[in-house]
């Protein structure tokens, strides 16, 4: 495979990879339809990111143990 082959692959393949920011705690605590979606993604095997995974899974923890404190 030539260099211009394997920069031309390279290059093909950019747009294919998971190119958006991983949401943080506290935007996911700020947005409960979004976190609800990633947590249904996440659930069913669809969401490509495990740290967003984690992250909502967490902050949807948290909101239900305040709430199960009655906070």
């Amino acid at each position: 495979m030539t260099r211009q082959s394997v920069a031309f692959a390279l290059l093909a393949a950019l747009p294919l990879c998971a190119c958006h920011e991983t949401k943080g705690k506290d935007e996911l605590a700020n947005s409960p339809q979004e976190r609800s979606s990633i947590l249904e993604a996440c659930t069913n095997g669809t969401h490509g990111d495990p740290q967003e995974c984690s992250n909502a899974k967490s902050v949807e923890n948290a909101k239900k143990l305040e709430q199960s404190l009655g906070r």
